[in-house]
């Protein structure tokens, strides 16, 4: 069909899916032979060629050898890229009302009422309603976990009310409810309920397998899975899933989103104890970053900069950093991250000697955390507090600190022995020594519960 080369109609109709199979597989062919005419007009139609190259790519690696030593059936291939493509492009049926009016509907209902009606009320089953809700939840990600988790369950119920005809096929169907499984699972990872983030990421990863092979959900599903690992300690699997999505990331030239993964697999290098890469990577990771886009990201980078240079030892380096970001700090203003760099401030203060300074810091922090339900930070700040008022020589404060840290210990659902020492730390906090080995001890029995860092 092509003895010339496509023009912009014939991608238009390739896309649309109204090209014939054979003249499907002629463009299919022009794309794999990396045609520069074709790449050409691609870039003239505003196309992500490096994406669409990905695409196809893992669209067509999982072929078997061939009996009779042919190693790939190229056909089989074309096939697939053809399918994965067709599906990747293809429109979503419009909506009747805008994503805003249905939520405008539902938005002053209470949270039951609202799952109820997205699950009742076919209006809402679009996969636009569904990017609507993941949008709002990383809106408020610094912010309300607790909003989170409610918003990533309504967009669950939508994706999964959603049909193949609704959002052109079974194979985008899938992306879209991996998408929002994977938001699940993050929302249930950043509120503490692990078990239940690791078997929404799983089913993740499941429909990820079933969709249209799209590399940049593949490479956040990773790095949603990261986040998990660290927390439940499993740092070697973290790096390994960061260097994945990191990968990824440079096939498709995207140095953006090459950062985050960067930044994650140095938070993995922070909780295995070497800091020192972990600054490595960091500052390999800022230069990368767009600033206008997503100033957090950067905010993050400086924060766990800051992380690393208080592990080494180096409050003034670490300070330096922290005193060149409080601009940005107050410009994002989620609460959150602010409390988060009120705490960092108060370890510089008191690795500083500025010991009094410190003191407000974390008690503000610590009523912070409080507030919000956020009970492993609470319970840092608590063991944090303690320690420093060892080193102010107040054990009435530090006797004070430990009753007071009890029922927030509970509330984190530690084991007996962790409650047992805390009572022992308000017998022993006139002798130091003794005190500071119940709060190393107390820190390594909280650590499982941890929520690492600032990113995502």
């Amino acid at each position: 069909m092509f003895s010339r080369h496509p023009d912009s109609d014939d991608f238009r109709s390739f896309v649309k899916g109204v090209s014939r199979s054979a003249g499907a597989m002629q463009i299919v062919r022009h794309l794999l032979g990396d045609c520069s005419v074709c790449r050409e007009r691609l870039n003239e139609m505003g196309w992500d060629s490096e994406r669409l190259e990905r695409l196809l790519y893992l669209a067509s690696s999982k072929q078997e050898p061939l009996p009779g030593g042919s190693q790939y059936n190229y056909d089989a291939a074309f096939a697939k890229a053809d399918k994965s493509l067709t599906a990747f492009f293809e429109s979503a049926r419009p909506l009747e009302d805008t994503v805003e009016e249905l939520w405008n509907e539902i938005a002053s209902l209470p949270g039951e009422e609202q799952l109820r009606r997205v699950v009742e009320d076919r209006r809402f089953a679009s996969p636009q309603f569904v990017q609507y809700l993941i949008d709002d939840c990383q809106s408020v990600r610094y912010q309300d976990p607790e909003r989170m988790l409610h918003l990533t369950r309504l967009a669950i119920l939508v994706a999964e009310a959603c049909t193949a005809e609704i959002f052109g096929g079974e194979l985008r169907l899938a992306d879209l409810r991996a998408r929002a499984w994977g938001y699940r699972g993050n929302s249930l990872r950043i509120c503490g309920h692990l078990r239940e983030a690791e078997e929404a990421l799983s089913r993740a990863t499941r429909e990820c397998e079933k969709g249209t092979g799209d590399p940049l959900l593949r490479a956040r599903l990773l790095e949603q899975k990261v986040s998990l690992q660290l927390h439940q300690r499993r740092f070697e699997e973290a790096i390994k899933s960061a260097e994945a999505a990191g990968q990824i990331y440079r096939e498709l030239g995207d140095s953006h989103l090459l950062a985050t993964a960067l930044i994650l697999k140095a938070n993995a290098y922070v909780l295995v104890g070497q800091p020192e890469i972990a600054v490595d990577l960091i500052n390999q990771a800022i230069p990368l970053i767009d600033c206008e886009s997503n100033p957090h990201l950067l905010l993050v980078a400086c924060h766990n900069l800051v992380r690393c240079y208080i592990d080494l030892s180096q409050p003034e380096q670490a300070l330096s950093i922290y005193a060149e970001t409080q601009n940005l700090y107050q410009e994002l203003s989620d609460p959150l991250i602010l409390l988060r760099a009120e705490w960092q401030e108060g370890q510089l203060l008191r690795d500083m000697g500025h010991l009094q300074q410190a003191e407000s810091r974390l008690l503000e922090a610590h009523k912070g955390f409080l507030d919000r339900g956020l009970t492993y930070e609470a319970a840092v700040l608590s063991l944090d507090l303690a320690a420093l008022y060892l080193k102010m020589g107040s054990p009435e404060d530090v006797r004070h600190t430990a009753t007071a840290a009890v029922p927030i210990f509970r509330a984190l659902g530690v084991d007996r022995d962790a409650l047992a020492s805390l009572l022992q730390l308000q017998q022993v906090a006139d002798q130091e020594q003794q005190a500071m080995e119940l709060i190393r001890f107390l820190n390594a029995r909280i650590e499982p519960f941890a929520k690492h860092g600032l990113v995502k």
